[in-house]
């Protein structure tokens, strides 16, 4: 491609030709830290290095080619200066101008570099074709870091405003820290790596969790607002229904007292107490309240529904515990009514057979009843109280 000078005086075309040069190699600089960092291609990583490399023997070409015009036009002001009395030579500047340029490609590979002969005209050409590719990776890069960024910004605002709560409801620093970091790790990825920063990306999927990491600490904070008010109520209310379950579980051990089992047969027996452990559990809801722990209290917002209806099923418990014995209270009064039958049936057994006056059996007999009549029935020793009898009676009447 060959470019031809403008009809201009070549001291004027020198000036535009070294304007145009710097203007070019602003896409080879990489400015300090003012604000711009995030141009520097050594730093990309993922998708954004991989574009950076795929156009990088363009940017090394166009390095090639600004430093060749460069030198040439060097050459060329050093003509203009050489009488500052008067002006230089235009048929001199015009051949330097016009004149063949030394453009050194290097290469990616670690090739020998290949040196090429072009007229200045096209040396500056082909610098202005390899400055419009690299700008157009420079624009879609900016472009998407910007895109990235503005995604951020909202979580960055509100996390922000998480941070600046002040009152009796407060984000723990904790969880505050953990935030911030997320954001940080997601601001520096979007800073390295801007165009893998893309829908469905691992990127985009980390800034998704923290937005619903986000949601979750925005719901326990108004949870948390929430309890101050109904919390401290909702204590008093549990503690008042546990009071109840005491009473009714204290009730429940009552009933069974005294009972015992009869042989052969099985009794559901006194309840458990579980008064004392919802009691144990209650008492850190207690403790939330008198902290104003309201966050931490959020995170077990669940605690008093459950105590609730652990509560209430521990009062249906000793309520059936209760009727349990009343219906084991029947039991052994029929279990003695029966044993009161056989024990008087073996007696009129043994008066038959005219043992009316034995005292063996007479003491066993006054064992059997003495138990019978106890307050309360022990059922496993009257059993066997009645048991002794008869088969004393039994053991007589044998041949």
């Amino acid at each position: 491609m060959t470019m031809t000078l403008e009809q201009d005086h070549p001291g004027t075309e020198l000036d535009r030709l070294r304007a145009e040069c710097a203007r070019l190699a602003q896409a080879l600089v990489v400015p300090a830290d003012d604000g711009y960092r995030h141009i520097d291609r050594h730093d990309a990583t993922g998708e954004t290095a991989r574009a950076w490399q795929d156009i990088q023997w363009q940017i090394n070409a166009l390095a090639a080619h600004l430093a060749a015009a460069q030198h040439l036009l060097d050459r060329a002001s050093l003509v203009r200066q050489r009488q500052p009395t008067r002006p230089a030579d235009p048929t001199e500047l015009d051949e330097l101008l016009r004149g063949p340029c030394e453009v050194v490609l290097t290469s990616l590979t670690g090739a020998p570099p290949e040196v090429i002969r072009m007229p200045l005209p096209e040396v500056i050409a082909s610098a202005r074709e390899h400055h419009a590719t690299v700008m157009a990776v420079t624009e879609s890069v900016s472009a998407a870091r910007a895109s990235a960024i503005g995604q951020l910004a909202g979580i960055s605002t509100r996390i922000a405003d998480l941070g600046g709560r002040s009152g009796a409801v407060v984000v723990p620093e904790t969880v505050l820290s953990g935030l911030r970091t997320d954001l940080a790790v997601l601001q520096t990825e979007a800073e390295r790596d801007p165009l893998g920063a893309v829908p469905g990306s691992a990127w985009s999927q980390h800034r998704d969790r923290l937005a619903t990491r986000l949601e979750r600490v925005d719901a326990q904070l108004v949870e948390a607002e929430q309890l101050r008010d109904r919390l401290p109520d909702l204590v008093d209310e549990l503690r008042m229904l546990i009071g109840r379950l005491d009473a009714e579980e204290a009730e429940a051990r009552l009933a069974w007292r005294g009972l015992t089992t009869v042989p052969g047969e099985s009794a559901a027996g006194p309840p458990e107490p579980r008064a004392g452990s919802l009691r144990a559990r209650l008492r850190g809801l207690e403790l939330r309240c008198r902290r104003a722990e309201w966050w931490a209290a959020a995170d077990e917002a669940d605690l008093p529904a459950a105590l609730r209806a652990d509560v209430a099923a521990a009062m249906a418990g000793a309520a059936q515990t209760r009727q349990a014995a009343t219906t084991h209270r029947r039991r052994l009064a029929e279990f003695r009514v029966e044993l009161r039958g056989r024990l008087e049936a073996f007696r009129h057994k043994a008066i038959s057979l005219g043992r009316s006056e034995d005292l063996t059996l007479t003491d066993l007999y006054d064992d059997a009843r003495r138990l019978l009549r106890a307050e309360p029935l022990d059922a496993s020793a009257a059993d066997q109280a009645v048991w002794r009898y008869q088969s004393a009676v039994n053991e007589e009447t044998q041949p």
